[in-house]
Order: C-alpha cells, then sequence, then structure tokens
C-alpha cells in the first residue's frame, strides 16, 4: 500500500512538471490547425484530424490562455487519466504490483511522454483507448447486457472517430477482445458489443458525409495508402518506445499469444495490441512529428511486459531487477532527449534540424536530423512576415497567402490577426482584387508556383530569410509580394 500512494503521489509531480514543460516548444502544426479552427470557426471539420482536438484545445484556451500553455492544458491531464486508468485495468486483471509497474513502464515510453506535453490525436488517443480497455472489462464482469461499461466503451469508440478518423484500429481492437478467447467470443452476437459496433458507425458515417461534401480530402491526398518500406517502420517504433523496450514488448506478447485463445480477461491487453501495432506499423510514418496517435499500442505492450516480467521464472531475481532497471532508465533518458532535443546543441555537437514535416522519410535520418523543426521558429517566422506587412501597409489591402496548410496554420497563430492566413489549397474567389503576401518555405523556389501566378497580375520578392534556432538552420522563408489578384477564369 505505501508502495501504490508513492505511485500516485509521484505521477501528481510528473503531472506538474509536464504541464512545466507545455509552454518550452512552439505549436506543431497539427497544434497550430486546432486553433485555428477555433479561432475561425471551423470546430466540425474533419481536415487533418476529428474535431474532438480543437474542441479540447478551444477548453484549454479557457484555462490557461491562448498561448502554447492553454492550448495544451488538458494534454498532461489526459496521460494522467490514461495511467490511472491502466492501473486500475492492471490491478482488476493481476494485482497491485503488476499494476504499478505497468504505470511506471508507460510513463517512460517516448511516445507517451510526447504525447503528454503536446495537444496532438495522440494526446486523446493515448487516454481514450485504454479508458475504452476498462470499460470493456468491467462489463464483462456483469452479466447485464446494457450495463454502462458497454455505453462508456461505446462512448470512447466514438470519440476515437471523433479525434483520428475512421479509428479501424481502434475498432478492430474492441472486436479482438471477444474474438481472441474462446469463452468470450458469444459476445460478438450480444447486445452490448452492437452498442458499440452502431456508435462506431455513426461517427464514421459523418466522417464520410463531411469527406463527400469537402472532395474527399483524406483519399485524394494519399493518406489511405500504407507504407510498405520495413525500415521507416522499424525505425519509428525503436523511436517512440526505445531499443530495449520494444525487443521486450516483443518477447512478452509472444509468451503471451500461447494461451492467449484459452483464457478470458487476461488476454484483452493482448487482444488490444494486436491490431493497434499492426495498422500502426502500416501507417504510423506516414503521421507528421509529433503526433503518434498510433503508437498507443505501446501502452499494452507495457502492460504485457509488466505481467510477464513478475510471473516469469526463467531469470533469476537479480537479471530481471537489472533488466527492468536498465530498460526504464534508457527508455526515460530517451524520453527526455526527444522533449528537449536541444540538449546535442546545448553540449555542443552539431544536429541539424530536418527540412521535413515528420513523415516517413524523417525515420530514415532521425540520427542525422532533428524532426522537432516542426516546433520551432514558427514565432519568429511571423515577426518577419509582420514586418513585411507593416512596411506594405497603406498601399494595398493585402492578405497573406501560404504555400501549404501547416505554414498556413502557424503564421496565422503567431501573426495573431483577424483575418485568416489563406493557403493556395483554399478557394480565393472572395480576394480578387487583392494582393497577397505569398509566403513559402521551399528552400528551391525563386518565384511563386504557377496556380498563384496565374491569380495575380504579377508578382515581386520583398523578402528572404533563413530562421535559425541555437545556431542551426531550421528553415528557409521567401515572402512574395503578389499584385491584383484575378478571378478565377481570368
Amino acid at each position: 500500500m505505501q508502495r501504490q500512494r508513492f505511485l500516485f503521489a509521484a505521477l501528481g509531480l510528473l503531472t506538474l512538471w509536464r504541464w512545466a514543460l507545455l509552454p518550452t516548444l512552439e505549436l506543431s502544426p497539427d497544434e497550430a490547425l486546432a486553433v485555428f479552427r477555433v479561432k475561425h470557426g471551423q470546430i466540425g471539420s474533419f481536415f487533418e484530424m476529428g474535431p474532438l482536438v480543437p474542441l479540447l484545445a478551444r477548453l484549454g484556451m479557457l484555462f490557461g490562455g491562448e498561448g502554447e500553455f492553454g492550448v495544451r492544458f488538458f494534454a498532461p491531464l489526459l496521460a494522467l487519466a490514461a495511467s490511472l486508468a491502466i492501473w486500475r485495468l492492471m490491478r482488476g486483471l493481476f494485482d497491485e504490483q503488476i499494476a504499478g509497474w505497468a504505470v511506471v513502464i508507460v510513463n517512460v515510453l517516448p511516445a507517451f511522454n510526447l504525447a503528454a506535453v503536446t495537444l496532438t490525436p495522440a494526446t486523446v488517443m493515448f487516454a481514450l483507448v485504454p479508458v475504452a480497455a476498462l470499460c470493456l472489462r468491467i462489463a464483462l464482469l456483469h452479466a447485464n447486457p446494457l450495463h454502462w461499461g458497454w455505453w462508456a466503451a461505446a462512448a470512447c469508440v466514438m470519440g476515437s472517430v471523433l479525434v483520428q478518423p475512421p479509428a479501424l484500429s481502434t475498432m478492430a481492437a474492441v472486436a479482438l477482445v471477444f474474438a481472441l478467447p474462446k469463452r468470450l467470443r458469444h459476445h460478438l452476437h450480444g447486445s452490448g458489443f452492437v452498442v458499440i459496433v452502431a456508435a462506431w458507425l455513426v461517427a464514421v458515417l459523418g466522417w464520410f458525409i463531411w469527406q463527400w461534401g469537402n472532395g474527399w480530402p483524406f483519399f485524394s491526398s494519399g493518406r489511405c495508402l500504407p507504407e510498405w518500406r520495413l525500415i521507416p517502420n522499424l525505425l519509428r517504433w525503436i523511436v517512440l518506445a526505445s531499443p530495449l523496450l520494444l525487443g521486450l514488448f516483443v518477447i512478452a506478447a509472444r509468451a503471451g499469444f500461447a494461451q492467449a485463445t484459452l483464457m478470458s480477461h487476461r488476454s484483452l491487453p493482448l487482444a488490444m495490441l494486436l491490431p493497434l501495432a499492426g495498422i500502426d506499423f502500416l501507417y504510423g510514418p506516414n503521421e507528421p512529428w509529433p503526433d503518434m496517435g498510433g503508437a498507443v499500442w505501446t501502452l499494452f505492450g507495457a502492460m504485457l511486459l509488466a505481467h510477464r516480467g513478475m510471473v516469469t521464472d526463467r531469470i533469476a531475481v537479480e537479471e530481471k531487477i537489472s533488466l527492468r532497471t536498465i530498460a526504464i532508465v534508457l527508455a526515460a533518458l530517451q524520453s527526455a532527449f526527444l522533449l528537449q532535443t536541444d540538449l546535442p546543441r546545448t553540449l555542443g555537437l552539431p544536429w541539424r534540424f530536418s527540412q521535413r514535416s515528420g513523415i516517413a522519410t524523417d525515420y530514415l535520418r532521425i540520427v542525422s536530423a532533428d524532426p522537432s523543426s516542426s516546433m520551432r521558429g514558427w514565432r519568429e517566422s511571423a515577426k518577419l512576415v509582420a514586418g513585411v506587412l507593416q512596411k506594405a501597409e497603406g498601399r494595398e489591402s493585402w492578405f497573406v497567402l501560404a504555400s501549404d496548410w501547416p505554414l498556413a496554420v502557424e503564421l496565422d497563430h503567431y501573426l495573431g490577426q483577424t483575418e485568416s492566413v489563406r493557403s493556395v489549397q483554399d478557394d480565393l474567389g472572395a480576394f480578387t482584387g487583392r494582393s497577397a503576401i505569398f509566403v513559402t518555405d521551399d528552400f528551391d523556389a525563386v518565384e511563386p508556383p504557377e496556380a498563384v501566378r496565374a491569380r495575380f497580375e504579377g508578382f515581386e520578392v520583398l523578402s528572404v530569410a533563413r530562421i535559425m534556432h541555437a545556431g542551426n538552420e531550421v528553415r528557409w522563408l521567401k515572402i512574395f509580394a503578389c499584385h491584383h489578384g484575378r478571378k478565377p477564369d481570368s
């Protein structure tokens, strides 16, 4: 009991420490997109993420202001909720000691710590999925086919769609909870499971309707296509789970799989892990840094490892303690490194920033390039654009046009102006006759792209700037004046 009280006190202190870290990094494009949708009345949109993340950003800003702290206000609280749900689930499945170790392992995972100090789909998924698993276990313990646990699990599954549509991995994981052990398969025909499926289908239908009304952006962007290359997938898992813990997860999952079909409730962590890990392996590398929503499977890997580490008798107790300590310490150090990637630079070690937005190629270059460039230099970039706007003020009615949506939402947030920053993918029909300040971070750009030049009578270069952080180049910004917007058909 004393150890459990210490665990809960440590979780409270860890939450306070994570709150202190929230303002240390600028908003990532996903976070800035959530703020953009709040600011411009687009919370119901499903572009790049579901509406639940912008809603949490809105609520957070009510408590913590409109800066980074307010936007991310709920991130440490959601991490705390996930930790408590895991403790309650593992205590029910096994005992308090295994539950405590599961919580410790979870809270040193790099992916979990990254989600705990940012507000991306990963942040919410890391809370919703373990809560759904806990609700499923509670429902299974009661004979009532419409126990509140079924409805709570259905709400979590629906929430997953509203965070990271279509949440296919979450629904597959819930289904496997009943399909894997033979003694639970009759629940696949029960009313409780039907409630969960119905909630998922309703949310997916809303997502499909939005996609249909907006030209199917999810499918046209290619995000529905998996990443088949083995190396980016494997490197991503090493980065997010740490090498030693990842190997131990595999061993624990393999050991638990032998008797999974004969178990009932105790097979739940393995049943949740398999679909989540399988789909994340194929689609996870396409997620931009720091959004690692698909890596929620690592929580269930930690649960399996905590159990296996306590019950196995194949290695001596002293060796078991040493291995566990080394794995936890290495994962904690890797977490600290990912949260503060400036550490090598403060030691005088050169480590350039990645010029990509966090997609699969960044994992191929993770050793040579820092992926946190997506959270650096935006405030300085906005100051540069604001200076250009101030010089141009009074001549014409200017609006700001960015080369893509990540740059647009970042500039929109840090400029703080009322009129939204537009991207080249937006409909610019309402801006006919107005001139634009066009901003791009394309290093090779010597003029605006053809699609932009066709909409204006002429252009000129206003500024070329190199955005730096800690003595390292983050990005190049090139700013053009595009004069007198034309009608689309002219």
